[in-house]
């Protein structure tokens, strides 16, 4: 696996483990995340009739996928390694993995646009951020440097410049794509 995804990766889990205590379990990480963006919700339609649930056990699913020792919980090294396969499908079969991409992250930006209009605004990225107790200060100034890459305006994410960014970030290990700053890339803040 490529140095540069390897640390990619463990920049995630640390964004990911809410804690932090060095390991993702269900109830102390993500369920907490999972009940923050659905109620942004509130009295909205939702993309998905039981957004929560289906939050849960996509969560739920991630975590089973990844525990190797089936401890129950997923410490950085197992969700370091636990890429190991999904970059070698991602070469060997790219139109599918392709595919799984649009279907996967499509749906959770779906779950981020709250007016489903097939952009995300800054509000939506930080409450992303701060649904993981992240910091959003520096995600205007990261979410402009990414966009700048394709000349869009700074400030209006569209469904198909994410999907790129989010498989630059997972399978790209080149330090000129701009998905490399997704999840606070280079040091700066998370968007």
């Amino acid at each position: 696996m490529h140095p540069e995804l390897q640390r990619r990766y463990r920049q995630l889990f640390r964004y990911y483990d809410v804690i932090p205590d060095g390991a993702l379990s269900l109830e102390a990480d993500l369920r907490p995340v999972a009940e923050r963006l659905a109620t942004r919700w509130q009295q909205r339609t939702t993309p998905f009739p039981n957004l929560l649930q289906l939050l849960i056990a996509t969560y739920q699913h991630e975590l089973a996928r990844r525990d190797q020792n089936g401890d129950g919980v997923v410490d950085e090294g197992e969700f370091v390694e636990s890429h190991r396969g999904v970059i070698a499908a991602f070469a060997a079969r790219r139109p599918e993995a392709e595919a799984f991409i649009a279907k996967a992250s499509g749906g959770f930006f779906d779950c981020l646009d709250l007016n489903s209009d097939g952009v995300l605004e800054l509000a939506d990225l930080e409450a992303y951020a701060s649904a993981y107790g992240q910091p959003t200060a520096g995600i205007r100034a990261n979410l402009a440097r990414m966009l700048a890459a394709f000349d869009l305006p700074p400030d209006r994410l569209p469904r198909a410049v994410f999907l790129t960014l989010v498989a630059q970030y997972w399978f790209d290990p080149s330090l000129d794509v701009p998905g490399r700053w997704l999840f606070g890339g280079d040091g700066q803040e998370t968007c």
